[in-house]
């Protein structure tokens, strides 16, 4: 027996290096007795028969040699390259023609541990068709799941596996019948159907959408998705993903939905386009001068914001605004440009020419670089921006458009005393804007040139104690304003629109003030945190209110499972919390659960439109059942006392197969050019999701959606 272990090792190694040789070999017949009559071979008694294409072992053997035929009895093993073996009572089978019967058969596919039983097959160089089946990739014996079936075909080439009249078992139990199924043991890219969704909303309707995939060639496919919503309407959209370089990728989706008439009132179609591509080498692998170099393009339009939430079942989009984007930058060691530009769609216009755009901005930057000796540094930053719009929109002044032209050169001093236990940096600052404006202000301007000086005094110091280790810093920065002059017209930048929110001249900056800052950390002896903390105050010595937020960050980690963190800002002008984010976690292999307090005092941010933002979130999961997760997540937002969204659900993974049941409730703002307010959009509904392996997902998501008006 132990013999026929290693003959039978022997050959299968030679198989694996036979399949890669084109060359035609003989087949060769191995056994404890072997008889030979006239052209036929018989064998007896722990048969081996190697041929090209296989290695088979089996009881009793007869094999023609010259029409090929092989004819096999008892225990039957046949492997047939590197990912099929199978097993047999009784088989027969032409090496020439690569044709034959087996029966029964029980089939083994390594690539995607799926197999198959039959009570009899019909075999061919390509395909395995079989009667009476059964096929699944879980245990052999009392399968999770199962598939039987009166009549399939598996090619072998293709990787497909056709199913006719199959019923699909949990466990023992029949779950539902289908005339026909089909499904890919290959998990390469391949052309096919992808997974269907499917919906169901009162307000849209039976919800189903088909994926179709197209993969022609390496370096680039298609994906169709048709779409139907009975109450609502009917769509198409496409992606077009592509390589065209070792550095680069890209995709282009556009769709088109067409909703019927009693749907809406305005609009009776969505319609958009979206291209990204990326590249991280255009230029640099032309030119040696060049270090790096890399280009982004993000670029969209639609005539609805509803265009997003056609494409597909998932959460709703209410932003009203879609940015277009084209970036692009070089690198050298100590040099580095850039181009960028930005394109807004404001979806509830309905015209942007009062929209401002930035078009484009452009960047030169030194990095910091020794000048004449190593201690004094400089660097230089360089951007000049251009904001422009076809007209002007209401309400605002009589610009159009302006360039601005802004330029910052520090220079900087450093060194350090007693052992670098103490540093010191002493900077001179020079900021300068010019800024031209267009339309009906041709000739107006805004000049501005500022010079500040900011010293700062720092310390990195760290001990090592019998039972942990820490460290700290200590930093103590001083900005001095030296001289500042501005002339021309003041406008900002939301002169244009609420796009951009940054003023023309960053005053902030220049102000005189002394920022505080100190941060430490504390580590076990095994190199574990536990603690960190940090603390920053300024002091203004020319505003009203001299001092600003303090800031105070602290994170504890009680053990390995257990953390804890606050973020505290505080507003001594206002006497009260600007900011505190609380967060605790628990995470151990089998618990793991969140919960974060948000509150920001939007009134200290000048914003007295808004609420204040008092948010809670809650999330926890378990795995404490083996294969079976149960989690939870709840949005609560305390101002307005509404859960934003609750779910709960839970998933189980088992090694062939999972599945999970989610319920989820949620209340989103929206604004849409349908409407002239704000309106609260409650969405609830149960998704239950099924994983095969290898066949995919099947899930089925059923939501009632309602509008309301806040």
């Amino acid at each position: 027996m132990l013999a026929k272990f290693f003959i039978f090792l022997t050959l299968s190694c030679a198989l694996l290096q036979a399949a890669d040789k084109p060359k035609e070999q003989d087949v060769e017949m191995l056994a404890k007795t072997v008889t030979k009559d006239g052209d036929v071979a018989h064998a007896i008694g722990n048969v081996v028969v190697y041929s090209p294409q296989y290695l088979i072992t089996a009881d009793e053997a007869y094999y023609n040699y010259v029409t090929g035929d092989l004819e096999l009895f008892g225990n039957i093993t046949m492997l047939e390259g590197v990912n099929y073996a199978s097993r047999s009572g009784h088989s027969k089978l032409n090496l020439k023609t690569k044709k034959g019967t087996s029966d029964p058969l029980f089939f083994f596919d390594e690539s995607s541990s799926v197999w198959l039983k039959c009570e009899n097959a019909v075999l061919d160089a390509e395909t395995y068709i079989t009667q009476k089946s059964i096929v699944s990739s879980c245990n052999t014996q009392d399968p999770d799941w199962k598939i039987v079936f009166t009549t399939g075909e598996f090619n072998k080439e293709s990787k497909w596996m056709h199913l006719y009249n199959p019923v699909f078992y949990a466990g023992d139990v029949p779950v539902f019948y289908l005339p026909y199924f089909a499904f890919s043991t290959d998990r390469t890219r391949r052309t096919g159907l992808l997974r269907p969704d499917f919906g169901m909303s009162s307000s849209e309707g039976l919800y189903y959408m088909q994926p179709i995939y197209f993969a022609p060639a390496v370096d680039w496919d298609l994906e169709l998705r048709p779409q139907i919503r009975t109450n609502r309407g009917e769509g198409l959209h496409a992606t077009y993903r592509f390589v065209d370089t070792a550095y680069s990728k890209g995709e282009i989706t556009t769709g088109y939905f067409k909703e019927q008439s009693h749907y809406v009132d305005e609009n009776d179609a969505h319609y958009g386009f979206h291209l990204q591509y990326d590249r991280s080498a255009l230029l640099s692998t032309q030119y040696s001068q060049i270090q790096e170099d890399g280009l982004w393009v993000d670029i969209h339009y639609l005539n609805d914001i509803d265009y997003y939430n056609t494409k597909d079942n998932e959460d709703t989009v209410y932003d009203k605004l879609a940015v277009s984007r084209l970036n692009y930058y070089i690198k050298q060691e100590q040099d580095y440009f850039g181009f960028y530009t930005k394109y807004y769609i404001d979806t509830s216009k309905s015209s942007n020419k009062d929209t401002l755009q930035e078009l484009p901005t452009i960047q030169y930057h030194r990095f910091t670089s020794p000048i004449f000796w190593d201690n004094l540094l400089y660097s230089v930053d360089y951007q000049g921006k251009n904001y422009t719009r076809e007209e002007r929109g209401p309400n605002t002044p009589s610009a159009v458009g302006a360039i601005q032209n802004e330029v910052r050169t520090p220079l900087t001093f450093y060194t350090s005393f007693f052992e670098d236990y103490l540093h010191v940096s002493a900077s001179e600052n020079i900021y300068m804007t010019y800024v031209t404006y267009s339309g009906e202000t041709d000739g107006s301007y805004l000049q501005h040139y500022s010079n500040y000086h900011r010293f700062n005094l720092f310390t990195d110091l760290s001990k090592s104690y019998d039972t942990f280790f820490h460290t700290m810093y200590f930093g103590l920065e001083h900005t001095v304003p030296s001289y500042s002059k501005t002339e021309g017209t003041q406008y900002k930048a939301t002169f244009m629109n609420a796009v951009t929110s940054e003023d023309m001249i960053p005053l902030d900056l220049e102000e005189k003030n002394t920022a505080f800052q100190f941060k430490q950390f504390f580590y076990d002896m095994d190199g574990e945190k536990k603690l960190s903390h940090s603390i920053k105050q300024a002091y203004y010595y020319d505003k009203e209110y001299h001092y600003g937020d303090l800031e105070n960050d602290v994170k504890y980690y009680i053990n390995g499972h257990l953390y804890v963190g606050d973020t505290v800002h505080y507003s001594h002008h206002y006497d009260q919390l600007s900011r505190n984010q609380i967060s605790v976690t628990y995470q151990e292999p089998i618990y793991q659960v969140s919960l974060r307090h948000t509150y920001v005092d939007r009134t200290y941010e000048h914003n007295t439109e808004d609420k204040d933002y008092s948010y809670v979130t809650l999330y926890g999961e378990t795995s404490y059942w083996e294969h079976f997760t149960l989690f939870s997540a709840i949005n609560y937002d305390v101002e307005d006392d509404l859960f934003k969204s609750w779910s709960l659900g839970f998933k189980k993974v088992k090694k062939c197969w999972d599945y999970s049941l989610v319920y989820r409730d949620s209340n989103t703002p929206k604004q849409t050019t349908s409407t002239n307010g704000i309106d609260s959009v409650n969405k609830r509904g149960v998704m239950l999701m099924f994983n095969l392996y290898p066949m995919g997902s099947f899930s089925y998501d059923f939501k009632t959606e309602s509008e309301q008006k806040q």
